[in-house]
């Protein structure tokens, strides 16, 4: 299928999260226009003067739609008409209820709307990337390599199986999966009557500096939040210490959606977006190493002594068709304190 080209246009859902705005940064740098998918009016209006301080000069080439509810029926229809790209990362807001349908049903549902949208009225349509996740990827065996070939289908078995009992990593495993082949079944299933292909992007646990410009800590999203809670001694992420993660910068997020969108190969592939595999006392150790804010607890260096074999995702797929050079945690790390250091966050550490 062809690929995007400079001067297009592409709708992006999820525009004023954390990967949205440096996506939306690459796509204006790239030459490209945007059509930023919000919740509200506050929302893309916000969007605007964020791209307005941050680029100026491609301000007038970003737009935006308001969509209330992603999971409606026909959500999309107009959102879709004359863009040559659609990213789609708008999730759930919450992982945390008691009835995993209210996390699965509106990831499908979101997807599954914009995908027939874009089959309905998508006639500028060359190419859809879907942002799954290494929890679709992601199975319970420790201590070996996954790869795009695999799928976490023991989650929806898992859910399928306990319901509400269900662990909650398996609820967000399952809507990512299901989110993600509804949307391969419906292109398939299509095919005969469409021009367009999909990717999928599957990123790892996404870090890094904001793009935006949060009023306080508070206003941060995403895992970008979570970093910050975790980096400032906040006990209700005390048991991530037990675990380790498949860690990725926000930037190469964004770039390898770019990429997906720009490489004619990328079509039907899906990538793993993914550096290193880490434990939070990883994190810990650089900072005490940097010696950034001597004030700040560094906590036990072997603290996450007994986490469990690695469970590592292989990025090759993405650094041999997309062209990803993965930034380390290191170049993140600065890069994240270095930001909260300028922004006056972590001043009664210094």
């Amino acid at each position: 299928m062809p690929a995007i080209s400079a001067s297009d246009k592409v709708l992006i859902t999820g525009a004023n999260g954390f990967i949205g705005h440096w996506l939306i940064r690459l796509l204006l740098e790239g030459g490209y226009s945007v059509r930023a998918a919000v919740r509200s009016t506050d929302k893309g209006e916000q969007l605007l003067k964020t791209v307005s301080a941050k680029i100026p000069e491609r301000s007038k080439d970003v737009e935006y739609v308001v969509i209330p509810d992603f999971t409606a029926e026909n959500a999309y229809d107009d959102a879709v008409r004359g863009v040559a790209g659609i990213v789609h990362i708008a999730s759930p807001s919450s992982v945390l209820v008691p009835d995993p349908q209210k996390v699965i049903r509106p990831a499908v549902d979101a997807t599954v709307g914009l995908v027939k949208s874009a089959i309905a009225h998508g006639d500028a349509l060359k190419r859809i990337v879907v942002t799954s996740s290494i929890k679709a990827v992601i199975g319970p065996e420790y201590g070996r390599t996954y790869t795009e070939e695999d799928w976490a289908e023991h989650s929806v078995k898992e859910v399928e199986e306990k319901g509400a009992e269900a662990d909650i990593t398996d609820i967000y495993s399952a809507s990512k999966v299901l989110a993600e082949q509804a949307a391969w079944k419906l292109r398939e299933e299509n095919k005969e009557r469409i021009s367009w292909d999909v990717s999928a992007i599957c990123p790892g646990w996404t870090f890094g500096p904001p793009m935006d410009d949060p009023a306080s800590p508070a206003a941060l999203t995403s895992t970008a939040k979570m970093f910050y809670e975790v980096f400032t001694g906040n006990p209700m992420w005390s048991l991530l210490f037990k675990i380790g993660h498949n860690f990725v910068d926000v930037r190469d997020v964004a770039l390898g959606m770019l990429k997906a969108l720009e490489i004619e190969e990328a079509g039907g592939e899906r990538f793993i977006m993914t550096s290193q595999w880490l434990t939070w006392q990883d994190y810990f150790n650089t900072a005490r190493d940097l010696d950034y804010f001597p004030k700040l607890d560094k906590g036990d260096p072997h603290r996450s002594d007994g986490v469990p074999p690695a469970r590592i995702c292989s990025n090759e797929k993405a650094k041999r068709v997309l062209g990803i050079t993965f930034k380390q945690m290191p170049e993140t790390l600065k890069d994240i304190l270095d930001d909260y250091r300028a922004r006056g966050w972590l001043a009664e550490y210094e």
